[in-house]
């Protein structure tokens, strides 16, 4: 039954997905506001775990960064920052609860960091030249490595436990990977018409940050004591944990294409 809501959501979930990141524009933003003020959600439930109680209010504020970060400049990125540490510790001031507001300052930051911004950058790959074929390249190289990583891990992973954040994740099927993403490399430049350095730094992105984007998100439910970010999708876990491959791949790769352009 699990095996069946997991293929039943994939089947839905895929094609749409394809259409949102080749529509782009209002679309692709929309989605992805609506993806962040869900993880950021999921991310809050789990600071709940470790007794780090932060207000509701720090979503919205997320997701007024989402926007400063898609739509706006550095300097609006910087005050909407400014904005939640101003919130946060006036919180903690004007209730005087002070024990535990460093730990609550610095939580409500790095969740805005790590979602908000981070996955705006999704859309500003969106927007480059040839951004359209860049974005589905790296939507792609995920899905391959993932499947990648899963199915030669299942066969011939031997070398588990490696990643203590995530013991069943092998050796094997992170190598798989990886290699994987460099010989599909070739089929982004042959149908997405990507350049040779692109198509690099695609499987760069996606083969090596997008795993690490998934374990560093293992370090972080590992933490908290949590199997899966929430049950919002039946099979699959949270949206966090079908998007944290997302948040240091697609940075990663925005950031390798702006120097190599």
């Amino acid at each position: 039954m699990v095996l069946l809501k997991r293929v039943l959501i994939a089947v839905f979930f895929i094609p749409l997905l394809i259409y949102i990141f080749y529509v782009g524009d209002i679309v692709l933003a929309s989605f992805l506001a609506l993806i962040a003020f869900q993880m950021m959600f999921e991310l809050r439930e789990m600071f709940f775990k470790k007794d780090i109680v932060l207000p509701r209010i720090i979503i919205v504020l997320g997701l007024i960064v989402f926007l400063a970060s898609i739509y706006f400049g550095t300097v609006l990125i910087y005050a909407s920052l400014l904005l939640i540490f101003i919130v946060i510790m006036g919180f903690d001031l004007f209730k005087s609860n002070l024990e535990g507001a460093m730990i609550r300052a610095s939580a409500a930051i790095f969740i805005v960091v790590y979602i908000a911004v981070l996955l705006s950058s999704i859309y500003h790959v969106r927007l480059l030249e040839n951004g359209r074929n860049l974005i589905l390249s790296l939507l792609f190289m995920i899905w391959i490595t993932d499947s990648a990583a899963y199915f030669v891990g299942k066969a011939m992973g031997k070398h588990k436990g490696v990643f203590k954040a995530s013991p069943n994740k092998s050796l094997e099927g992170f190598l798989a990977g990886i290699l994987f993403s460099f010989a599909a490399s070739y089929f982004m430049i042959k149908f997405l018409g990507l350049s040779f350095p692109q198509a690099i730094a695609v499987a760069i992105s996606g083969g090596i940050f997008g795993q690490m984007g998934d374990l560093f998100e293992s370090i972080l439910k590992r933490d908290a004591g949590v199997k899966d970010s929430s049950n919002v999708l039946p099979g699959h876990g949270g949206i966090l944990d079908r998007f944290d491959s997302f948040l240091l791949a697609a940075p990663v790769f925005y950031v390798i294409l702006y120097f190599i352009k």
